[in-house]
């Protein structure tokens, strides 16, 4: 799927009416779709100006990521013109109602879903670029990013902390196992910010610290930031 065809179907339109501003026949977009022909330069810099989007994203297969990006900035554009001031009442310090205007925005909930579809699209298409590469390619069963991955993702799999049971009972699962990884990424990924007081001050944080540290999976840097913590007295410099 082109661009255009996705761009189309956001912005509810048809591509007779398309065709009637472009001064075109259906036909030829329906060769556009099919990549029969290309879109001419011309008309890349019509339909840029009719959506207010570039001339790229017209004629390129779009990523999720891309296509939710355009769904988003079609709510935005919803949303400015669709808002408007109503009335509410808040009460005050001493009880006293007050009557004011406040901004609504009837696609506020929409735009935050789509908020959080783009951010996990970003983060699949970034799992992506990882584990396609040329270990996963010659012999993804070695490949250690991608053996990393489907552990996590089985561990994950047994982890039902987010579900909800028909009642509508939220299940608590391990919570304090997913912490514990958490906590083990965040330091190898940040342990220059650890070292300068940015660090949870738990005892399991600090064991953790000290055992990466004893096996010298942290930076000299990040050893020279904890090494005035009473915890590390013993830890081999």
């Amino acid at each position: 799927m082109i661009g255009l065809e996705h761009i189309v179907k956001v912005y509810n339109g048809t591509y007779k009416k398309l065709a009637e501003k472009l001064g075109i026949s259906s036909p030829t977009i329906m060769g556009w779709l099919s990549k029969k022909r290309p879109i001419p330069k011309s008309k890349l810099e019509a339909l840029s100006k009719m959506f207010g989007i570039d001339e790229e994203y017209f004629h390129k297969e779009l990523n999720e990521v891309e296509k939710v990006q355009i769904e988003l900035e079609y709510l935005n554009r919803l949303s400015k013109k669709n808002s408007m001031l109503i009335p509410d009442v808040v009460q005050d310090d001493e009880g006293i109602q007050h009557e004011i205007m406040v901004m609504f925005d009837p696609h506020e909930h929409e735009i935050r879903v789509k908020h959080e579809e783009l951010a996990l699209q970003k983060l699949l298409l970034r799992l992506k670029g990882i584990l396609y590469n040329e270990s996963f390619l010659s012999d993804f069963s070695l490949d250690h990013h991608f053996n990393l991955l489907k552990e996590v993702c089985n561990f994950l799999e047994e982890d039902n902390y987010f579900q909800v049971t028909d009642r509508g009972i939220e299940i608590e699962g391990n919570s304090s196992q997913v912490t514990a990884i958490q906590t083990l990424v965040y330091i190898l990924n940040n342990e220059n910010k650890l070292a300068f007081g940015d660090r949870e001050d738990n005892a399991f944080t600090l064991e953790l610290e000290a055992l990466l540290h004893k096996y010298k999976l942290l930076s000299q840097n990040h050893a020279l930031g904890i090494k005035e913590d009473p915890f590390f007295k013993d830890v081999d410099h």
